[in-house]
Protein backbone atom coordinates (compact mmCIF):
# COMPACT_ATOMS: atom_id res chain seq x y z
CA UNK A 1 0.00 0.00 0.00
CA UNK A 2 2.38 2.68 1.08
CA UNK A 3 6.04 2.95 -0.11
CA UNK A 4 7.07 5.73 2.35
CA UNK A 5 8.67 4.42 6.14
CA UNK A 6 5.71 4.86 7.85
CA UNK A 7 2.89 2.26 8.15
CA UNK A 8 -0.41 1.53 6.15
CA UNK A 9 -1.85 0.00 9.27
CA UNK A 10 -1.41 0.52 12.87
CA UNK A 11 -3.06 -1.94 15.40
CA UNK A 12 -4.22 -1.06 18.99
CA UNK A 13 -4.04 -3.89 21.11
CA UNK A 14 -5.25 -4.71 24.30
CA UNK A 15 -2.94 -7.46 25.89
CA UNK A 16 -5.61 -9.05 28.20
CA UNK A 17 -8.20 -9.27 25.86
CA UNK A 18 -10.39 -12.29 25.26
CA UNK A 19 -8.41 -13.80 28.09
CA UNK A 20 -4.62 -13.16 26.64
CA UNK A 21 -5.67 -14.20 22.84
CA UNK A 22 -5.09 -10.80 21.21
CA UNK A 23 -1.26 -11.15 20.36
CA UNK A 24 -1.59 -14.29 18.30
CA UNK A 25 -5.02 -13.24 16.95
CA UNK A 26 -2.84 -10.32 15.58
CA UNK A 27 -0.19 -12.02 14.39
CA UNK A 28 -1.88 -14.45 12.28
CA UNK A 29 -3.46 -11.24 10.74
CA UNK A 30 -0.32 -9.37 10.52
CA UNK A 31 1.51 -12.46 8.47
CA UNK A 32 -1.74 -12.47 6.17
CA UNK A 33 -1.15 -8.41 5.41
CA UNK A 34 2.54 -9.10 4.59
CA UNK A 35 1.67 -11.35 1.81
CA UNK A 36 -0.26 -8.88 0.80
CA UNK A 37 2.93 -5.88 1.04
CA UNK A 38 1.20 -3.84 3.57
CA UNK A 39 3.13 -3.08 6.18
CA UNK A 40 1.71 -3.01 9.78
CA UNK A 41 2.80 -2.04 13.49
CA UNK A 42 1.58 -3.13 16.88
CA UNK A 43 1.02 -0.57 20.05
CA UNK A 44 0.00 -2.32 22.90
CA UNK A 45 -2.73 -0.44 25.31
CA UNK A 46 -1.92 -0.60 28.91
CA UNK A 47 -5.28 1.32 29.75
CA UNK A 48 -8.26 2.80 28.13
CA UNK A 49 -6.33 6.53 27.99
CA UNK A 50 -3.58 5.02 26.45
CA UNK A 51 -5.92 2.76 23.71
CA UNK A 52 -7.44 6.03 22.95
CA UNK A 53 -4.04 8.00 22.55
CA UNK A 54 -2.51 5.53 20.56
CA UNK A 55 -5.57 5.61 18.47
CA UNK A 56 -5.34 9.15 17.95
CA UNK A 57 -2.15 9.41 16.99
CA UNK A 58 -2.12 6.04 14.54
CA UNK A 59 -5.39 8.00 12.73
CA UNK A 60 -3.72 11.06 12.70
CA UNK A 61 -0.51 9.87 10.94
CA UNK A 62 -2.72 8.80 8.09
CA UNK A 63 -2.74 4.97 9.00
CA UNK A 64 -5.51 2.54 9.30
CA UNK A 65 -6.04 2.46 12.55
CA UNK A 66 -7.21 -0.96 13.71
CA UNK A 67 -8.60 -2.31 17.15
CA UNK A 68 -7.28 -5.58 18.16
CA UNK A 69 -9.34 -6.92 21.53
CA UNK A 70 -13.17 -6.97 22.43
CA UNK A 71 -15.74 -4.26 22.76
CA UNK A 72 -14.71 -2.11 25.14
CA UNK A 73 -11.45 -2.00 22.89
CA UNK A 74 -13.35 -0.94 19.87
CA UNK A 75 -14.80 1.49 22.01
CA UNK A 76 -11.88 3.11 23.25
CA UNK A 77 -10.09 2.82 20.38
CA UNK A 78 -12.97 3.99 18.05
CA UNK A 79 -12.67 7.75 20.42
CA UNK A 80 -9.47 8.24 19.56
CA UNK A 81 -10.19 7.82 16.03
CA UNK A 82 -13.03 10.21 16.54
CA UNK A 83 -10.57 12.47 17.06
CA UNK A 84 -9.34 12.68 13.51
CA UNK A 85 -12.66 13.26 11.94
CA UNK A 86 -12.87 11.00 8.38
CA UNK A 87 -10.64 8.56 9.61
CA UNK A 88 -11.28 5.08 8.98
CA UNK A 89 -10.97 2.09 11.66
CA UNK A 90 -10.69 -1.58 11.16
CA UNK A 91 -11.22 -3.95 13.59
CA UNK A 92 -9.58 -7.44 14.53
CA UNK A 93 -12.15 -9.51 17.57
CA UNK A 94 -9.87 -11.13 19.71
CA UNK A 95 -12.48 -10.83 22.62
CA UNK A 96 -14.78 -12.48 25.03
CA UNK A 97 -18.13 -11.67 23.62
CA UNK A 98 -17.33 -9.89 20.02
CA UNK A 99 -20.58 -8.48 20.09
CA UNK A 100 -19.77 -5.28 17.94
CA UNK A 101 -18.21 -7.80 15.14
CA UNK A 102 -21.03 -10.07 15.14
CA UNK A 103 -23.18 -6.82 14.35
CA UNK A 104 -21.06 -5.59 11.14
CA UNK A 105 -20.63 -9.82 9.88
CA UNK A 106 -16.80 -8.99 10.46
CA UNK A 107 -14.87 -12.61 9.77
CA UNK A 108 -12.79 -14.60 12.19
CA UNK A 109 -10.25 -16.11 9.43
CA UNK A 110 -7.31 -14.11 9.14
CA UNK A 111 -7.00 -14.24 5.43
CA UNK A 112 -10.70 -12.82 5.56
CA UNK A 113 -10.12 -10.22 7.98
CA UNK A 114 -6.77 -9.20 6.54
CA UNK A 115 -8.94 -8.67 2.84
CA UNK A 116 -11.50 -6.46 4.87
CA UNK A 117 -8.44 -4.28 5.76
CA UNK A 118 -6.83 -3.83 2.74
CA UNK A 119 -10.18 -3.51 0.46
CA UNK A 120 -13.29 -3.69 2.78
CA UNK A 121 -16.42 -1.39 2.25
CA UNK A 122 -16.22 1.63 4.35
CA UNK A 123 -19.57 1.75 6.42
CA UNK A 124 -20.27 5.20 8.33
CA UNK A 125 -21.66 4.16 12.11
CA UNK A 126 -23.25 6.37 14.42
CA UNK A 127 -22.25 6.70 18.13
CA UNK A 128 -23.64 6.93 21.61
CA UNK A 129 -23.11 9.73 23.42
CA UNK A 130 -23.06 9.99 27.26
CA UNK A 131 -21.35 12.95 28.06
CA UNK A 132 -17.65 13.12 27.27
CA UNK A 133 -17.72 9.38 26.55
CA UNK A 134 -19.00 7.43 23.70
CA UNK A 135 -20.76 3.53 23.13
CA UNK A 136 -20.11 2.09 19.33
CA UNK A 137 -22.66 -0.75 21.22
CA UNK A 138 -25.17 -0.12 23.83
CA UNK A 139 -25.63 1.53 26.83
CA UNK A 140 -27.08 -0.55 29.02
CA UNK A 141 -28.60 -0.44 33.16
CA UNK A 142 -30.20 -2.35 35.32
CA UNK A 143 -30.07 -6.30 35.53
CA UNK A 144 -27.81 -6.42 32.91
CA UNK A 145 -25.27 -3.59 33.92
CA UNK A 146 -25.35 -6.11 37.32
CA UNK A 147 -24.50 -9.02 35.98
CA UNK A 148 -21.86 -7.29 33.25
CA UNK A 149 -20.09 -6.34 36.50
CA UNK A 150 -19.95 -10.19 38.00
CA UNK A 151 -18.92 -11.09 34.58
CA UNK A 152 -16.09 -8.79 34.53
CA UNK A 153 -14.85 -10.70 37.96
CA UNK A 154 -15.33 -13.70 36.51
CA UNK A 155 -13.09 -13.01 33.57
CA UNK A 156 -11.11 -16.62 34.25
CA UNK A 157 -14.22 -18.93 33.51
CA UNK A 158 -14.34 -17.51 29.79
CA UNK A 159 -17.40 -17.63 27.87
CA UNK A 160 -19.25 -19.79 30.48
CA UNK A 161 -19.40 -16.46 32.85
CA UNK A 162 -21.96 -15.31 30.15
CA UNK A 163 -24.35 -17.72 31.14
CA UNK A 164 -23.66 -18.22 34.34
CA UNK A 165 -23.39 -14.31 35.93
CA UNK A 166 -27.18 -13.27 34.61
CA UNK A 167 -28.71 -16.48 36.13
CA UNK A 168 -26.76 -15.47 39.07
CA UNK A 169 -27.46 -11.74 39.25
CA UNK A 170 -31.05 -12.47 38.46
CA UNK A 171 -31.62 -14.49 41.85
CA UNK A 172 -30.69 -11.45 43.36
CA UNK A 173 -32.32 -8.62 41.92
CA UNK A 174 -35.41 -6.68 42.34
CA UNK A 175 -36.49 -4.14 40.18
CA UNK A 176 -35.89 -0.33 40.51
CA UNK A 177 -38.77 2.04 39.59
CA UNK A 178 -37.26 3.44 36.11
CA UNK A 179 -38.30 6.94 34.84
CA UNK A 180 -37.14 6.72 31.02
CA UNK A 181 -37.79 9.58 28.79
CA UNK A 182 -37.49 9.55 25.09
CA UNK A 183 -37.37 12.57 22.70
CA UNK A 184 -39.66 13.67 25.81
CA UNK A 185 -41.96 11.49 25.87
CA UNK A 186 -41.97 9.56 29.66
CA UNK A 187 -42.43 5.81 30.80
CA UNK A 188 -41.89 5.33 34.40
CA UNK A 189 -42.49 2.15 36.77
CA UNK A 190 -40.70 -1.12 37.66
CA UNK A 191 -38.42 -2.36 35.58
CA UNK A 192 -35.86 -5.38 34.79
CA UNK A 193 -33.28 -3.83 32.83
CA UNK A 194 -32.64 -1.18 30.30
CA UNK A 195 -30.90 -1.05 27.06
CA UNK A 196 -30.37 1.99 24.92
CA UNK A 197 -28.78 0.53 21.39
CA UNK A 198 -26.69 1.39 18.68
CA UNK A 199 -26.14 -2.24 17.52
CA UNK A 200 -28.25 -4.52 19.75
CA UNK A 201 -26.29 -7.13 19.93
CA UNK A 202 -24.07 -8.41 23.65
CA UNK A 203 -23.78 -10.96 26.13
CA UNK A 204 -22.01 -12.80 23.80
CA UNK A 205 -24.75 -13.32 20.82
CA UNK A 206 -27.59 -11.85 22.55
CA UNK A 207 -29.40 -9.86 19.95
CA UNK A 208 -31.60 -7.93 22.31
CA UNK A 209 -32.90 -4.74 20.54
CA UNK A 210 -33.39 -6.43 16.76
CA UNK A 211 -34.48 -3.28 15.34
CA UNK A 212 -31.24 -1.55 16.03
CA UNK A 213 -28.69 -0.70 13.85
CA UNK A 214 -25.55 0.95 14.11
CA UNK A 215 -25.94 3.21 10.92
CA UNK A 216 -30.11 3.67 11.10
CA UNK A 217 -29.30 7.36 12.64
CA UNK A 218 -31.57 6.96 15.61
CA UNK A 219 -31.25 5.16 18.91
CA UNK A 220 -33.36 2.00 19.55
CA UNK A 221 -34.62 1.54 23.52
CA UNK A 222 -35.51 -1.97 25.19
CA UNK A 223 -36.79 -2.55 28.75
CA UNK A 224 -37.83 -5.07 30.41
CA UNK A 225 -41.03 -4.49 32.62
CA UNK A 226 -40.22 -5.29 36.83
CA UNK A 227 -43.97 -5.99 37.17
CA UNK A 228 -43.51 -9.26 35.22
CA UNK A 229 -41.84 -11.85 37.92
CA UNK A 230 -38.35 -12.90 36.89
CA UNK A 231 -39.01 -16.30 35.93
CA UNK A 232 -40.59 -14.80 33.06
CA UNK A 233 -37.82 -12.74 32.89
CA UNK A 234 -35.51 -15.56 32.04
CA UNK A 235 -37.79 -17.12 29.94
CA UNK A 236 -37.80 -13.79 28.20
CA UNK A 237 -33.60 -13.93 27.91
CA UNK A 238 -33.57 -17.04 26.73
CA UNK A 239 -35.46 -16.36 23.48
CA UNK A 240 -32.97 -13.19 23.34
CA UNK A 241 -30.43 -15.49 21.13
CA UNK A 242 -33.14 -14.97 18.42
CA UNK A 243 -34.68 -11.95 18.87
CA UNK A 244 -38.18 -13.52 19.64
CA UNK A 245 -38.25 -11.91 22.96
CA UNK A 246 -39.64 -8.42 21.36
CA UNK A 247 -42.81 -10.18 20.85
CA UNK A 248 -43.59 -10.63 24.81
CA UNK A 249 -45.93 -8.12 26.57
CA UNK A 250 -43.32 -7.53 29.38
CA UNK A 251 -40.82 -6.01 26.86
CA UNK A 252 -41.44 -2.55 25.72
CA UNK A 253 -39.62 -0.60 22.63
CA UNK A 254 -38.88 2.70 21.73
CA UNK A 255 -37.06 4.96 19.70
CA UNK A 256 -35.55 8.18 19.62
CA UNK A 257 -32.60 11.14 19.21
CA UNK A 258 -32.36 11.57 23.08
CA UNK A 259 -32.89 9.08 26.14
CA UNK A 260 -32.95 10.01 29.65
CA UNK A 261 -32.71 7.08 32.72
CA UNK A 262 -33.09 7.54 36.22
CA UNK A 263 -34.33 5.39 38.93
CA UNK A 264 -35.14 5.52 42.47
CA UNK A 265 -31.89 3.42 43.60
CA UNK A 266 -28.22 3.36 42.74
CA UNK A 267 -27.99 1.49 39.53
CA UNK A 268 -24.70 1.23 37.26
CA UNK A 269 -24.34 2.39 33.80
CA UNK A 270 -22.15 0.07 31.51
CA UNK A 271 -21.25 1.22 28.01
CA UNK A 272 -19.63 -1.88 25.81
CA UNK A 273 -18.63 -3.97 29.03
CA UNK A 274 -16.91 -1.36 30.88
CA UNK A 275 -18.71 0.59 33.57
CA UNK A 276 -19.19 4.05 33.16
CA UNK A 277 -21.13 5.83 35.90
CA UNK A 278 -24.83 5.51 38.11
CA UNK A 279 -27.80 6.86 37.12
CA UNK A 280 -29.00 9.49 36.02
CA UNK A 281 -28.07 9.41 32.66
CA UNK A 282 -29.12 11.24 29.18
CA UNK A 283 -28.03 9.10 25.94
CA UNK A 284 -27.97 11.19 22.58
CA UNK A 285 -26.31 10.49 19.38
CA UNK A 286 -23.49 11.23 16.49
CA UNK A 287 -24.64 10.28 13.47
CA UNK A 288 -22.52 8.67 10.45
CA UNK A 289 -19.66 10.27 12.14
CA UNK A 290 -17.27 6.88 12.72
CA UNK A 291 -15.80 4.98 8.99
CA UNK A 292 -15.33 1.08 9.56
CA UNK A 293 -14.34 -1.61 6.89
CA UNK A 294 -16.24 -4.41 7.14
CA UNK A 295 -16.88 -6.98 4.16
CA UNK A 296 -17.90 -6.07 0.53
Amino acid sequence: MSGTSSPDVVAVLNPISGGGVARARWAAVAKELARREVTARVEESESGAQARRLAEEAAASGALTVAVGGDGQIREVAAGVLRVPGAPMGIVTAGRGNDMARHLRLPDDPAAVAEVLCDGLRRDLDVLTIGDEIAVGNVYMGLDSVATELINRLRWMGPLAYRLAPAVAALRWKPADFRIEVDGAVFSGPVHMVVVANSGWYGSGLHMVPSAAADNGRIDVLAVDGARNKLRLISAMGEAKTGAHVARAEVLTFSGQEITVSADRPVPVHADGDYLQELPVTVGIRKAVLPVLVPR
